[in-house]
């Protein structure tokens, strides 16, 4: 086993992806056996449905190797399964890492959940943004489904003015605004209060790239559409959704079991 291979991967690789912490000792004992590939295995149980991950590790076998150096393991996929409230199917797909990053854990629940997702991509000297989502009402012919993009330079859409363009918006201070923003490019469904008719309402908004526009709609899923003159103010997130993954697991010690994200286990200490 390579120290350095194992430091890397749970200091600066697994934790950018969301899985801080909970993997090392299981990961470490797969090392030390020389296992190939090393399948990391995870499970989640949130609002909108279970989620289980897969996060496949395979050795580097390059030709740039001396014979007596050892491959190191890379991070090569992450293997999602969801099983949403109220669907009999389970939705599958395999997120692929580029030099062993991609996105995150949140990002994937919210991909997985039908949301898109933002991010950006170094192409020379040019920063290339774009939206991502994937499309699980048409299957390709081998049973997968595209994760296509939709690049900001083709759609030119401005996402703040059109989160200003919302009832009272501007009475939000700024960093609460950058925060919705952020959320949004994180494919997160917003939470927001809003009055109509006299009646206040839970709402969520959403990034939605392929109208240029912000989806709005209700705590059944349903999307509306706002009547003028309303009053919006932000509503304070969840705090189980801001929780360290690290408080809400314990490290399961056998090599073949999935370990349990839900937060009824145990803190690690």
């Amino acid at each position: 086993m390579v120290e350095k291979n194992y430091s890397y991967l749970v200091d600066e690789i697994l934790p950018k992806l969301g899985f801080n912490e909970i993997f090392n000792d299981k990961l470490r004992a797969a090392m030390k056996v020389g296992i190939e590939p090393i399948e990391l295995k995870a499970a989640e149980t949130r609002k909108v449905g279970e989620f289980t991950y897969n996060i496949v590790l395979e050795k580097n076998r390059g030709e740039n190797l001396a014979p007596d150096q050892e491959p190191f393991y890379f991070a090569n996929r992450i293997e999602v399964s969801f099983k949403k409230n109220g669907e009999e199917n389970i939705r599958e797909h395999t997120f692929g890492l580029y030099k062993q990053r991609g996105h995150s854990r949140e990002q994937i629940r919210n991909l997985m959940n039908g949301n898109y997702v933002h991010n950006t991509y170094r192409k020379g000297d040019e920063i290339v943004g774009r939206w991502q989502g994937i499309n699980f009402n048409k299957p390709k012919e081998d049973g997968t489904f595209e994760l296509r993009s939709i690049y900001d330079r083709t759609i030119q859409w401005n996402v703040t003015k059109e989160l200003s363009n919302l009832p009272h918006i501007n009475s939000l201070t700024q960093e609460m605004k950058e925060d919705m923003l952020r959320s949004l490019y994180n494919g997160d469904n917003v939470a927001v209060s809003l009055k109509i008719n006299g009646n206040r309402e839970q709402l969520y908004i959403r990034a939605n790239p392929r109208t240029t526009s912000l989806d709005i709609f209700n705590a059944d899923g349903q999307k509306i559409t706002l009547p003028s003159k309303n009053s919006l103010q932000l509503v304070s997130d969840d705090a189980s959704e801001k929780k360290d993954l690290s408080e809400a697991v314990s490290i399961a010690m056998d090599a073949g079991a999935a370990i349990d994200l839900g937060q009824g286990q145990k803190k690690k200490r």
